[in-house]
């Protein structure tokens, strides 16, 4: 749900207040992260594709890089 409404800001802040205790933990990041993994896959497909720029944003979000030299430097 949290994923499909990244494009009205406004209603994926409401679903993430109401889901926060799920999504902020370990394996909500990781399901969220399924989740728009999948997405994007389906965007290739030409499926949901006013998604993908929300999807990349939140995907960094919920991922960020690492720092410089840990996980070898990604």
């Amino acid at each position: 749900m949290h994923a499909y409404s990244l494009v009205e800001p406004e209603t994926a802040a409401r679903v993430r207040r109401g889901f926060a205790d799920i999504l902020d933990s370990d394996a909500g990041r990781f399901a969220e992260l399924v989740v728009i993994t999948e997405l994007l896959q389906s965007a290739e497909r030409g499926d949901n594709l006013e998604l993908v720029p929300a999807l990349r944003r939140r995907a960094e979000e919920v991922w960020p890089r690492a720092a410089p030299g840990e996980m070898g430097g990604r």
